[in-house]
């Protein structure tokens, strides 16, 4: 088998043509060169150089040999290369699985600074609700998640959170209740309202239930929804009313508007990123960082 240090030592001296130069640039010694580029020739079975000239004159072999050195080597650079940007977490590929939730302001700027700062990686985005975020991590199809709280504690799975924001009631801009600057929850008692959906959008079912109960308040459900984004919209299209995390504010929809509740004790909503425990993909760590940092902002 070729030593490609053989062949990068073959090469400065075809560029050279003189050992002791070579020798020289290489920073060792004419000896050791000498021996490596005969084990080269002994490797190969032919004669490379023409010894005895001045200056040195490659065989017919030497001379085939050159080109195709020059190719490996520059290969074998790009694949070491890029073994090290891939150990940097500058190449590759990062599964990110998010909730519509994540889409108002989190996910596009973690997106657009992780881009900026590590151009080579390529990233595969997915949708998902969190159950099925979870699975795809579990199985290793994606490798992070920006996700709802899993509820139940799991060995396998490191939890950070990252965003901890009140809920706010949504409604059309020309709606009466525009005129507070905090709606106090009885106010929703005669009003239609628009209600996540128990079966696939869980959490935030439980979270709005849970503020309506605790005020004795029961207002007329007409239609239920499972994603943030259809919720935003039905408000906006004068639907009815709806509760919301409060980051549904930067959703560009008309003729919304937002309104604090007036509770003693405001409920938040909680955003977590979630990975594997034994994933220590550099992509994957770089990412972490960045998302800690944005969600700061």
């Amino acid at each position: 088998m070729i030593d490609l240090r053989q062949l990068r030592y073959f090469v400065v001296v075809c560029e050279e043509l003189n050992f002791g130069r070579a020798a020289a640039r290489l920073h060792i010694t004419q000896p050791p060169l000498s021996q490596q580029i005969m084990q080269l020739e002994s490797s190969l079975d032919a004669q490379l150089f023409i010894r005895g000239k001045r200056p040195l004159r490659l065989t017919h072999a030497g001379v085939q040999l050159l080109s195709g050195a020059r190719r490996l080597l520059a290969q074998a650079d790009v694949v070491i290369e890029d073994a090290k940007q891939a150990g940097r977490g500058e190449r590759g590929r990062l599964g990110i699985t998010f909730l519509a939730g994540a889409l108002p302001r989190l996910l596009p700027s973690c997106i657009a600074a992780y881009k900026h700062r590590y151009p080579g990686i390529r990233l595969d985005l997915r949708e998902g609700v969190t159950q099925r975020q979870t699975e795809a991590i579990l199985a290793g199809e994606m490798d992070v998640g920006f996700c709802r709280p899993l509820g139940i504690d799991n060995a396998e799975l490191v939890t950070l959170r990252l965003i901890s924001e009140p809920m706010m009631l949504a409604l059309p801009e020309s709606h009466s209740l525009t005129s507070l600057e905090r709606v106090p929850l009885a106010a929703l008692s005669a009003e239609p309202f628009i209600l996540f959906s128990r079966k696939d959008a869980f959490y935030f079912y439980n979270i709005v239930s849970h503020i309506l109960q605790n005020a004795g308040v029961s207002p007329e459900v007409i239609q239920d929804a499972t994603q943030l984004y259809t919720v935003i919209a039905l408000v906006s299209s004068g639907v009815g009313l709806s509760i919301v995390p409060a980051s549904a504010q930067h959703m560009r929809f008309p003729g919304l508007a937002f309104r604090h509740l007036d509770v003693a004790t405001p409920v938040h909503a909680e955003l977590d990123l979630i990975w594997r425990a034994d994933d220590t993909h550099p992509a994957l760590l770089n990412f972490i960082e960045i998302a800690q940092y944005q969600a700061t902002l």
